[in-house]
C-alpha cells in the first residue's frame, strides 16, 4: 500500500499526465483488429446499415469516455461467423483494457462490444478478391 502512495506522490512531483481521447481510441482499434475472431470495426448503429470501416477511419466504430483517470470505451465490430461470438467479444474486452491500462495508466472502467454483424467466409472470400484487384490496379 505505501508504494501505491509513493507511486502517486512521484507522479504529482513531476508533472501532469493526460491522453486524448483519440490516443485511447487508437490503441483500442489496433487491439480489437488484432483478433482473429474480428472482421473489422463497423460504423452505423444497431438495426441499420453497418459498414466494416478502413484502418484511417477507425476511431468513427469506436466511442470513448475520460473522466479523471478512468475511462469508458465502446467499441462496434463485426465477427467472423465462424468465430463464437461471445468468445471473441470477450476476448476484445480483456485485450483492449489490459493494453489501454498498461500503455496510458487509465483505469478502464468498461469496455462495451456492440456486435452489429457477422460476415460469412464467402463475404470474406469476395472481399479478398476484390481488394487484391484493387490493389493490383494501384500498382
Amino acid at each position: 500500500m505505501l508504494e501505491d502512495k509513493s507511486a502517486l506522490n512521484e507522479t504529482k512531483e513531476l508533472g501532469k499526465i493526460t491522453v486524448s481521447k483519440e490516443v485511447v481510441a487508437t490503441i483500442a482499434a489496433l487491439e480489437t483488429i488484432k483478433n482473429k475472431g474480428v472482421a473489422g470495426i463497423a460504423s452505423g448503429y444497431k438495426g441499420k446499415s453497418v459498414n466494416i470501416l478502413p484502418k484511417n477511419e477507425f476511431a468513427k466504430g469506436l466511442e470513448v469516455w475520460i473522466n479523471s483517470g478512468e475511462t469508458t470505451v465502446t467499441i462496434s465490430i463485426i465477427t467472423n461467423y465462424e468465430a463464437g461470438i461471445y468468445k471473441v467479444a470477450t476476448e476484445v474486452q480483456r485485450n483492449v483494457k489490459s493494453a489501454l491500462q498498461s500503455m496510458t495508466g487509465l483505469k478502464v472502467l468498461k469496455v462495451n462490444i456492440n456486435v452489429l454483424g457477422v460476415k460469412f467466409k464467402e463475404e470474406s472470400k469476395k472481399l479478398k478478391s476484390k481488394e487484391s484487384k484493387g490493389n493490383k490496379a494501384k500498382k
